[in-house]
C-alpha cells in the first residue's frame, strides 16, 4: 500500500486478493504528524470522484455503486472504503473491467500528463474499450469531453480536501494507482476548447414557460422537448410586455426571429445553444400555440456559419 508495509495487515491483504472486477477499495491514509484517521466526508468526497469517473464511463447503462464495508484503523491513521459497482446488463462483466481501467487511465492522466490534452485520455479511453470483450457485441459509447471533464472535477475537488501529507490509494481487480496529490487542475472546465457558430439566425417558435415578470431580459422558454432560457435584446414587441401594454402569459408562444449560438466541445458534441431574441414577429396566445408545430432551424445554414474557437470557460 502507499502507506506501510503490506505484511503488518494480513486480514487488508486477504480483501484485496478476493476483489472482483465490480469491487474497488479507496484507502486515505492521514498525515505523520495527524492523531486521528481522515474524516469519512474527506473520504466520501473520493468516493464521488470513483462514482462520476465510473459513470462517465458507462454510457447508457445505468451504473449504481453501495458502500459495502468502512473501515477505520486508529493505529495507522487511515480509513478504508470498500465500494461495489453494479452495472446491469448481457455483458455486465466485459463492461465493469472496462470502467475499472478507464477509472485508472483517467487517474493517470490528470498525475502524468504533461500537456492534459482532453482528446490524449479520450484515445487512451479508446484503446482500453478495443482492448476489452465489451466490444465484442457492439461499439463502446465512449465518454463524451464534458463527462470527462465532469469527472476530472471530481478527482481535483477530492484532493482539494485532503490534508498536506495525506496519501490515497485506489485498489480495484484491474490494478492499483496511488493518487499524487502535488498534481492539480486549477480549472477543469478550461480543459474544454469550445467551437462557437455565432451570429447565425432562424426563424423558431417557443412556448412560453415563465415570462419575464422581473425585467431581467431572460425568458423562459420551451421549443419542442428542450428548456431554455432565452435573452431579449430591446428594440422587439416584448417591450410592450415590459410596458404592460401586452398580455403574455405561461403557455402563449413566440414566433421569434433569434441568433442561435452553438457551443461545441472538442469530440464535436453539442456543449451548450444560446438564444439571443432579436425580433418577435407574432405572440400566439395558448389556444392557438397548441395547433402550431415548432420551427426547425434550416441546416444548411447551421453549416454554412464560420466557426470560432474559443474556450469555454
Amino acid at each position: 500500500m502507499a502507506s506501510e508495509a503490506s505484511e503488518q495487515r494480513p486480514g487488508f491483504n486477504d480483501l484485496l486478493a478476493e476483489l472482483s472486477d465490480s469491487d474497488v477499495v479507496v484507502e486515505v491514509v492521514a498525515s505523520t504528524g495527524a492523531r486521528r484517521p481522515p474524516e469519512l466526508a474527506q473520504a466520501q468526497r473520493l468516493q464521488d470522484a470513483v462514482e462520476g469517473s465510473y459513470r462517465a464511463l458507462a454510457g447508457p447503462v445505468q451504473v449504481s455503486i453501495e458502500t459495502v464495508a468502512v473501515l477505520e484503523e486508529v493505529g495507522r491513521r487511515s480509513l478504508s472504503l470498500w465500494l461495489r459497482v453494479r452495472a446491469p446488463g448481457d455483458d455486465e462483466a466485459s463492461q465493469l473491467k472496462f470502467m475499472a481501467r478507464g477509472m485508472l487511465a483517467i487517474i493517470a492522466w490528470i498525475d502524468g500528463s504533461s500537456t492534459h490534452q482532453i482528446a490524449d485520455l479520450q484515445q487512451a479511453i479508446r484503446v482500453l474499450a478495443w482492448g476489452t470483450s465489451v466490444t465484442t457485441s457492439a461499439h463502446p459509447v465512449l465518454p463524451s469531453s464534458a463527462d470527462l471533464v465532469n469527472a476530472i472535477a471530481a478527482w481535483q475537488k477530492a484532493k482539494s480536501g485532503l490534508a498536506a501529507g495525506s496519501s490515497v490509494r485506489i485498489s480495484t481487480n484491474n490494478g492499483s494507482v496511488d493518487l499524487d496529490l502535488g498534481k492539480s487542475i486549477a480549472e477543469p472546465r478550461a480543459l474544454l476548447l469550445a467551437r462557437k457558430l455565432v451570429n447565425h439566425s432562424a426563424d423558431m417558435i417557443f412556448v412560453v414557460e415563465m415570462p419575464d415578470y422581473q425585467a431581467t431580459g431572460e425568458w423562459q422558454l420551451k421549443h419542442g422537448s428542450t428548456r431554455t432560457l432565452a435573452h431579449s435584446q430591446p428594440g422587439t414587441l416584448l417591450d410592450s410586455f415590459y410596458r404592460r401594454e401586452l398580455d403574455i402569459r405561461p403557455g402563449d408562444a413566440l414566433r421569434c426571429r433569434v441568433d442561435l449560438e452553438t457551443s461545441y466541445g472538442p469530440d464535436h458534441e453539442v456543449l451548450s445553444e444560446r438564444y439571443r431574441i432579436v425580433e418577435v414577429i407574432e405572440v400566439l396566445p395558448a389556444a392557438r400555440a397548441a395547433d402550431v408545430q415548432p420551427l426547425q432551424p434550416p441546416e444548411p445554414a447551421r453549416r454554412d456559419a464560420t466557426p470560432e474557437l474559443e474556450t469555454t470557460s
